[in-house]
């Protein structure tokens, strides 16, 4: 999986990415570039991690997304409590017989990558929206909006991301958003913005959500925004990412939302009933 696996990201002390326990102070992101037509050959890799992380039972955990736009990427998004936790996963990480485990299998998904880059972001809670909206058991998509800032203009970039962050509250939005400043891994001024949906019907309805945000934003408050965005962002970057529970390694109480999702291999089949007809066959079958 990456170094930044080899360092297993994110403890989120429990379950969620996003949600119970609020999100993680600390998380880590590993984005690696699968060569074409590797795809299920890289999810069977990373499937065998997922299995050697539970079989240790690792005490911390990361959730895998599949990316939908941009390049062929695969997301790893890693909890950890604080960048000292960071330094605890590496050396339990560290200990046989779970080393060499990951040494082979590391080498086994090299094959597959392209690239890949491995960051570190801190979670800003003045910049985030109703993060105990989002549950990460019913989480299946995540969009995530980033943000480069021009050096200097951080303090102009909190101050209108303040008062977008009022205007949602007072549309009272029914939508998490959770804020994130990557800072290390790229250059400075990163800044993302994550949103775990339960259905892709959410984006159909972000049109009504953006009117309603406008008319809480006010009209002259939205124009000074906009006056001075060119001046304050260099860049902005909108992606759709989906989840992949086979290559995901997450709390039980994670699975327990939903185990139909997250672990359907161990979800019993049902019983056929007592009335069921053997199915018949045709001859030579």
């Amino acid at each position: 999986m990456k170094n930044a696996l080899l360092s297993v990201i994110v403890a989120m002390c429990c379950a969620p990415v996003f949600g119970q326990g609020g999100p993680p102070p600390v998380i880590g992101i590993s984005r690696e570039s699968i060569k074409e037509g590797r795809g299920a050959a890289h999810e069977k890799v990373e499937m065998d991690f997922a299995r050697a992380f539970r079989k240790a039972n690792f005490p911390y955990h990361y959730l895998a997304l599949n990316a939908m736009t941009g390049t062929t990427e695969v997301w790893f998004l890693e909890e950890y409590p604080s960048f000292e936790a960071v330094e605890k996963a590496d050396k339990e990480f560290a200990k046989p017989p779970m080393k060499n485990d990951m040494e082979m299998l590391d080498a086994r998904d090299g094959e597959l990558r392209s690239g890949m880059r491995n960051t570190y972001a801190v979670y800003h809670p003045e910049l985030s929206y109703r993060p105990d909206l989002a549950n990460l058991g019913k989480t299946r998509y995540v969009r995530v909006n980033s943000y480069r800032v021009r050096l200097g203009q951080v303090e102009s970039f909190m101050e209108s991301g303040k008062k977008i962050l009022a205007a949602y509250q007072k549309a009272n939005l029914d939508i998490p958003v959770i804020a994130y400043e990557v800072v290390a891994g790229v250059p400075e001024g990163l800044y993302l913005f994550l949103t775990p949906m339960e259905s892709l019907k959410t984006m159909d309805e972000r049109p009504a959500r953006e009117k309603a945000l406008m008319e809480a934003l006010g009209a002259e408050n939205f124009s000074n925004i906009m006056k001075g965005t060119g001046q304050v962002i260099v860049s902005i970057e909108t992606n759709l990412l989906s989840v992949n529970p086979r290559m995901s390694y997450v709390s039980k109480e994670t699975e327990d939302v939903d185990p139909a999702f997250w672990r359907p291999k161990m979800t019993a089949a049902p019983k056929p009933s007592a009335d069921a007809k053997p199915k018949e066959t045709k001859p030579g079958q």
